[in-house]
């Protein structure tokens, strides 16, 4: 079966793509600590999965699905894979307490909070982040995952530019690992007991080979200040 063409999300098309990760998240483990209960799992997801592609949207790339989105994957490049507290609230990442519920929003934010300063330690600023990417459970295992993630690779060798992602699902890493991703965190969060991997694909290209600048201190401390941002929004709001 040939798989269909990649292009990007449209507007149009986004409460579909939202439904799709929805989906493709139902059985994810982080999904599942966010979501204990499959069926509030199903009906609050896509509300998630909304302000995510708004951010992908707004301040980087998605592809999708022609024809109707069964995947996509949220791509942001070097200018704006920082999630700051001005960008979650363009994106309405600010309304997750109250859409999600304040104690879901909370088991969220935590997993987030405990996994990256991992992505600032280890990948330059000069990177293209994976925010998300999922293929509904109807089109898994056709090649769909790969192809939303081949092209946005192929860009970032051409700049020399690392990509960055991070998975909950112990299914993913293979898939990972043979599209060229090197494992460099495989970690428990304590609070939640997940267990959590990061994934860094180096550019094929010589040019930016020699890159190991880390993100400065400033850097470190604006992410955090965005889930300052966000708790005190999760205390503040009920759900």
């Amino acid at each position: 079966m040939a798989l269909p063409e990649i292009v990007p999300l449209r507007e149009r098309d986004l409460p579909a793509a939202a439904a799709a990760l929805s989906r493709a998240f139902h059985d994810d483990p982080l999904q599942m600590y966010v979501f204990p209960d499959p069926v509030e799992r199903a009906a609050r997801s896509p509300a998630l999965f909304t302000p995510l592609l708004r951010y992908g949207l707004l301040f980087g790339e998605i592809l999708t699905t022609a024809g109707g989105p069964v995947g996509a994957a949220v791509w942001l490049g070097p200018a704006a894979w920082e999630v700051t507290p001005e960008r979650a609230k363009a994106a309405g990442l600010d309304e997750l307490p109250t859409v999600l519920g304040a104690a879901a929003a909370e088991r969220f934010l935590s997993v987030l909070a405990a996994i990256d300063p991992y992505h600032h330690r280890d990948v330059p600023p000069a990177h293209w982040y994976v925010m998300v990417v999922g293929v509904a459970p109807e089109a898994q295992g056709t090649g769909i995952g790969r192809a939303l993630l081949r092209p946005m690779i192929d860009r970032a060798d051409a700049a020399g530019q690392p990509c960055y992602l991070e998975t909950a699902q112990p299914t993913n890493v293979a898939l990972y690992e043979k599209l060229g991703f090197d494992r460099v965190v495989d970690t428990r969060e304590p609070q939640s007991g997940l267990r959590l991997w990061t994934f860094r694909h180096s550019p094929l290209m010589p040019a930016n080979r020699h890159l190991t600048k880390r993100c400065s201190q400033p850097r470190i401390v604006r992410m955090l200040s965005f889930f300052g941002f966000m708790k005190a929004i999760c205390n503040s709001r009920g759900g």
